[in-house]
């Protein structure tokens, strides 16, 4: 350990005796001379994770006087030309604090202060404080039987933080059934610098409330109340999507959509048009839905709601279609790099021909936003897949997965073949599927460090949560589950340095 003795005196008292000096004077004092102060087991720097570790020293103090102790806790970091006054976290020689600051680094100072003559002996370190946040699972989940309150199981290396956003926010849960979560590297407001200084943040979406969240702090960032510039009739969050650029979000509330730009978060505002919006696809440039009102499908550009023009090459028209949407998927990101075809799937059930659906391949690169169908196969009348309870699509191949009977079934879409792959869990629900990639394929860094397909199960107010490894377009059966919790989970998000996986 390194000593330090540092004696702050006032400046006055350095005055006077300057001034003291510089006069010749016959009268005679006494000067009483100062006690010193020794301060030893203190370190040069402590590093903490904040919301998880406690910050002990129990330093030597070695003087004659009566002495008082203050610990004082200041922040390296400067905004707006303001500086910021001390925290002060003690007042006792032995420190015993919990750390909840936000990640970054703080100067810790403790002060001994010499009560008759009030000179104060210091002794400065750094403390590094970081977050386990920015590394891990992010599971949203709700709980509960009349009224569901949302929450995440956040599970890291070594640990776990269960309903995650209650830890960091006095016990503060969404409202409502859990919906669907995204993540963006790119959230910029007012607090973080107006577009100069972006930040994690993930933005659950539970059917009644969603938030912004900095993953950092796990602090809600940005509050349902400060997310919309008029507030809301009706609360009934349905979806949420993010682009490839991880800046532009929209949001499905109550059939109806709305922009958000996470670069400059002001507020959601409304996407123009008269449409009753479905479960959207996610595209290249922008967000493709189905409209229940027109039976047609329309995307999202510059804040309109608009639909695709009509292509001769088209096996169907894309507008007015006559057909109900049962399921739709996001891009096909392997046949991307291949051919750049973005392609995505779409399950419809034709209104003119009972029991009759049909799976559509549509491509949505499109740059003229012209009819994106491309495919059409009328499903066989043993298909099981139109009374599936749940369906996820591969995104490495041309397969859809489906949940029918307590077993997985796989769909190959080229040749109609259908067979089950996988007994699930007697009396086990699945509630969530995910085929799960990082680093994100739009990323950088191509090559998967993670690429597994999610089942999440439900029972008696537990999740199961199984992350298979795949064997082709098939699975690789698991002998127990991945993770498990309180709750039902029904989205996954995977997050690290400052990426996260794509929601397929």
């Amino acid at each position: 350990m390194m000593k330090n003795i540092h004696n702050i005196i006032r400046w006055s008292f350095f005055m006077s005796l300057f001034f003291v000096a510089c006069f010749e004077d016959d009268n005679k004092y006494d000067y009483a001379e100062l006690n010193s102060v020794t301060i030893e087991g203190i370190e040069e720097k402590y590093s903490k994770i904040s919301h998880q570790d406690i910050l002990s020293i129990s330093p030597t103090v070695t003087t004659e006087s009566e002495v008082e102790y203050v610990w004082e806790l200041w922040t390296s970091v400067r905004k707006d030309g303001i500086i910021y006054t001390p925290d002060t976290i003690g007042r006792a020689k032995d420190l015993s604090y919990e750390v909840n600051e936000n990640p970054g680094t703080y100067y810790l100072v403790f002060n001994v202060t010499d009560k008759a003559t009030k000179v104060t002996t210091t002794y400065r370190s750094t403390l590094e404080v970081s977050t386990i946040n920015s590394k891990g699972w992010y599971l949203l989940k709700d709980e509960g039987t009349t009224e569901k309150y949302t929450d995440y199981d956040f599970i890291y290396d070594g640990g776990r933080i269960d309903n995650w956003i209650a830890f960091y926010n006095d016990g503060k849960k969404l409202k409502g059934e859990a919906v669907k979560s995204i993540f963006s590297a790119k959230y910029s407001d007012a607090t973080t610098g107006g577009g100069y200084s972006n930040i994690d943040v993930l933005i659950p979406v539970a059917k009644e409330e969603l938030a912004v969240m900095e993953v950092s702090s796990g602090n809600v960032q940005k509050p349902l109340e400060s997310l919309f510039f008029e507030s809301l009739k009706v609360k009934n969050f349905q979806n949420i999507d993010i682009l490839n650029d991880g800046v532009n979000v929209n949001l499905v509330n109550d059939d109806a959509a709305y922009c958000f730009v996470t670069t400059n978060a002001t507020a959601f505002y409304p996407a123009y048009g008269n449409c009753r919006l479905s479960k959207g696809l996610r595209g290249l440039f922008d967000v493709t839905y189905f409209d229940d009102l027109s039976k047609s499908f329309v995307y999202v550009i510059y804040g309109n709601l608009t639909r695709f023009l009509e292509s001769s090459d088209a096996p169907i028209s894309c507008n007015n279609m006559g057909a109900d949407l049962i399921w739709s998927s996001t891009v096909n990101f392997k046949v991307k790099f291949r051919d750049w075809s973005w392609l995505s799937y779409a399950l419809l059930k034709k209104n003119s021909e009972p029991d009759s659906y049909m799976i559509l391949r549509l491509s949505l690169n499109d740059f003229m936003h012209n009819n994106p169908i491309k495919s059409v196969n009328i499903l066989p009348s043993t298909s099981g897949l139109p009374s599936a309870e749940i369906i996820a699509a591969n995104a490495n191949y041309g397969v859809i997965y489906f949940v029918k009977d307590q077993k997985l079934y796989k769909y190959v879409i080229d040749n109609q073949h259908e067979e089950a792959i996988l007994d699930l869990p007697a009396g086990e629900k699945v509630t969530c599927m995910q085929h799960i990639m990082y680093p994100n394929p739009m990323s950088e860094t191509y090559g998967s460090k993670i690429d597994c397909f999610a089942i999440a199960t439900y029972a008696n107010g537990k999740y199961k949560v199984w992350l298979h490894e795949f064997d082709a377009d098939n699975l690789k059966p698991l002998t127990e589950p991945t993770f498990e919790g309180n709750g039902r989970v029904a989205c996954i998000n995977y997050v690290e340095s400052s990426s996260s996986n794509f929601v397929f």
